[in-house]
């Protein structure tokens, strides 16, 4: 007998005495931690979408790409790149009208989670010399906040980022440019 034959009885022998629940054991060992990891990949948000907007591999399977949310959003904030909605807060803020969702036909931006505040992935932080700093009494980032995330604090602020939806509304009423929003 060859070597080549002896492993090839070995592995047979290997097999015959494998028990059913070994074998799916394996099989399911193998099985289920690629798919943990994709789940896991899938659902951290790369771009900001619109705050209604479900999970990101929910939204990957759902959105066809018409575009309708574009045509419906009054700040015109959203566009669509690689065939998903992507908001651009470069110049401007989400309103949070929740227009986008009335034009969905998919359900692709029907997220009502009553648990979770509406978020768009981003969030605002202070990337400049903010002038409450140099003394002056300015807070239109606060006033213009919809959730109070931005607490006007001496001669600073405060942003807490479990109460920003990244909506950008903060970023266009300062007049420092002091906010930035930048992916959670």
């Amino acid at each position: 007998m060859s070597d080549r034959d002896e492993r090839y009885y070995t592995a047979q022998l290997n097999m015959q005495t494998c028990s059913r629940r070994g074998l799916f054991r394996g099989l399911w060992s193998g099985v289920s931690k690629p798919v943990k990891t994709q789940a896991g990949l899938a659902a951290k948000r790369t771009v900001p979408r619109p705050p209604t907007a479900v999970d990101e591999s929910l939204l990957n399977r759902l959105c066809d790409g018409c575009g309708k949310c574009v045509d419906a959003c009054p700040p015109r904030i959203i566009s669509m790149i690689e065939g998903k909605p992507v908001l651009t807060l470069d110049g401007g803020a989400c309103t949070e009208c929740a227009e986008c969702q009335r034009a969905c036909p998919t359900l692709a931006l029907a997220n009502s989670s009553l648990d979770k505040l509406p978020s768009t992935g981003a969030v605002a932080t202070l990337s400049g010399m903010c002038i409450r700093q140099m003394g002056a009494p300015c807070q239109s980032c606060s006033e213009a906040c919809p959730h109070q995330a931005i607490d006007t604090v001496n001669r600073s602020i405060a942003i807490n980022s479990e109460k920003c939806s990244g909506c950008a509304q903060c970023r266009v009423a300062c007049p420092a440019y002091a906010i930035q929003i930048v992916m959670r």
